[in-house]
């Protein structure tokens, strides 16, 4: 579809949804001066009919005519100065000048694995104004530079079709319409509770006369839940359209990409991208908030940037990249706004080879772009990190990863703490020890967390439950004993979980020795043994 045939289509639809909010009222005003007219006198049924106009006539108006929505002045990330990092702007002016387009006035650093163009523009995309090119750290971290360059290359292919000031047109649609509609759901949930309210007042007043409650319906929300239903049949007629030119933009702008930075880079960024958001939302969850509940966070610039260590890792390396060549199937749907990757990246190698501009095509990292990396990832943080925050006290990855499973390792144990002093005894593997000696091994179980089934067992199978749980219980005393004074460590690793390293050959022992003292004739000796070898500090905890 041609930029003068996106921008009808665009416009005519944004016209529409005006159109048919202002058919509404006028054809209820036609209707009602219709009836007028052509009565003798005034009746009730023209009274009802006015006031029904109005009820229809009056959140049509207010909502879709007079109701202001908001506007944010809000600008994500971290602005990347010319001054600051001028190996970054080179690179953007180089691919700016080859497409033809005039460059950003501001590019910003953000979080997120995306990189994406915006302008401010005014008429709803005729006027153009001032530029802005955001990118994510993780593509940073993540990318070639020559994938990087195919990037920004597509990004710019927007500016050259024209797609970024025709996007406003999009979006200014979009946005009046879900504001509308949700603002109509509003007012009718609104309408709902005041009747559920009423309804619930006369049924109070009824029961203390001594009268039987109504059981009445409060309604789906009258006119508006009405009016929000058909704006809802235009918003979906209207998605259909400009998705289905959205993602044909992409598919151009993929083209423009390989033309400027090259097939083989293209269709690599590609393929990685999704790698890299699912990397970056693992890595999040496993890694850089793991202490998040027990008030701890990695050290300032490795939030965000930690996320290097992982992707650095060989056995990680060689998961992604097997992620890389396996695309997920799938079609797009009438809504979709970009295309399934698989269809992407087979429409790029389908393509002859292209080089692309010589002078691009890098296999350097592209962080290696950003001067003082480390200081804008921590400056980052402070932007984008909510409040909390500030408050978390900062450690490095293997005190994080020991103190985050030392909290768990305490919460977890609280069960036979419990249980201990609950019968008099000091809360440690040895007071513990000392119990299952002097045959105390039941009265600890009884006081322990079981299910309904070891509850209920006598005799033999009783016995074979407790021995369960009391060995838990041990390890779990022990476990803590051993870690809470850096005898054993949790160990950071990048490539799996993270493991308790036990000092000398502990940890071959240990299960033995857990299972000898909650036998049926107790030996502690093995497990004392372990515990009295163990008291030199284990090395430092490193990461593998």
């Amino acid at each position: 579809m041609r930029t003068s045939t996106r921008a009808l289509v665009a416009v005519a639809l944004l016209a529409g949804f005006y159109l048919l909010a202002a058919a509404i009222v006028v054809g209820l005003v036609w209707l009602n001066v219709e009836l007028v007219v052509n009565s003798d006198r005034l009746h009730g049924g023209m009274v009802k009919l006015w006031l029904l106009s109005a009820a229809i006539a009056y959140p049509v108006l207010r909502v879709v005519f007079l109701t202001r929505r908001p506007r944010s002045d809000h600008r994500e990330g971290l602005e990347l100065t010319r001054e600051q990092q001028p190996e970054l702007w080179a690179r953007v002016d180089r691919i700016t000048g080859a497409t033809g387009v005039r460059g950003p006035a501001e590019i910003r650093l953000v979080s997120d694995v995306n990189a994406y163009v915006s302008e401010e523009t005014r008429l709803l995309g005729l006027v153009p104004g001032p530029r802005r090119l955001a990118v994510g750290a993780p593509l940073l971290m993540g990318l070639s530079e020559a994938e990087l360059d195919s990037v920004l290359a597509h990004e710019f292919g927007h500016y050259a079709n024209n797609d970024v000031r025709l996007g406003a047109l999009t979006v200014a649609g979009h946005s009046a319409l879900v504001h509308s509609i949700a603002t109509l759901h509003h007012r009718a949930d609104q309408h709902r509770a005041q009747k559920a309210a009423e309804i619930a007042e006369n049924n109070a007043y009824r029961a203390a006369k001594g009268r039987r409650a109504r059981d009445e319906d409060p309604g789906n929300g009258g006119v508006e839940r009405v009016l929000a239903k058909l704006f809802t049949q235009y918003a979906k007629l209207y998605f259909r359209v400009t998705e289905s030119v959205r993602r044909q933009q992409e598919f151009a702008a993929d083209r423009h990409a390989a033309e400027i930075a090259g097939r083989d880079a293209t269709a690599a960024a590609l393929r990685r991208i999704p790698v890299l958001d699912a990397a970056q939302g693992f890595y999040l969850n496993r890694y850089a908030t793991m202490g998040w509940s027990v008030g701890l966070l990695p050290m300032p610039g490795q939030f965000y940037g930690g996320l290097a260590h992982l992707l650095a890792d060989p056995k990680r390396r060689e998961e992604l990249g097997a992620m890389g060549l396996e695309l997920p199937e799938g079609e797009s749907g009438p809504y979709d706004s970009h295309p399934p990757i698989r269809q992407r990246v087979s429409a790029i190698e389908a393509l002859p080879d292209s080089p692309g501009l010589p002078g691009l095509g890098s296999e350097l990292p592209a962080l290696g772009l950003l001067r003082d990396a480390d200081r804008l990832l921590a400056e980052l943080e402070t932007l984008e990190l909510v409040p909390e925050a500030a408050a978390k006290r900062r450690v490095d990855w293997p005190d994080l990863v020991h103190e985050t499973l030392l909290a768990h390792a305490r919460e977890q144990a609280q069960p036979i703490l419990r249980a201990l002093t609950g019968i008099g005894l000091h809360g440690t593997v040895e007071a513990m020890l000392d119990a299952l000696e002097a045959g105390r091994g039941a009265e600890i179980a009884a006081k322990l967390p079981q299910s309904e089934e070891a509850a209920r067992a006598t005799g033999r199978a009783a016995r074979e439950f407790h021995r369960g749980l009391l060995r838990e219980a041990l390890e779990s005393l022990t476990v803590l004993a051993l870690t809470s004074d850096r005898r054993a460590h949790w160990a950071l690793s990048w490539s799996r979980p993270a493991a308790l390293v036990l000092p000398g050959d502990a940890a071959e022992r240990l299960p033995a020795a857990l299972d000898a003292a909650v036998a049926a004739d107790p030996d502690t000796a093995p497990l004392r043994t372990l515990l009295a070898e163990s008291a030199a500090p284990a090395p430092a905890p490193a990461a593998s």
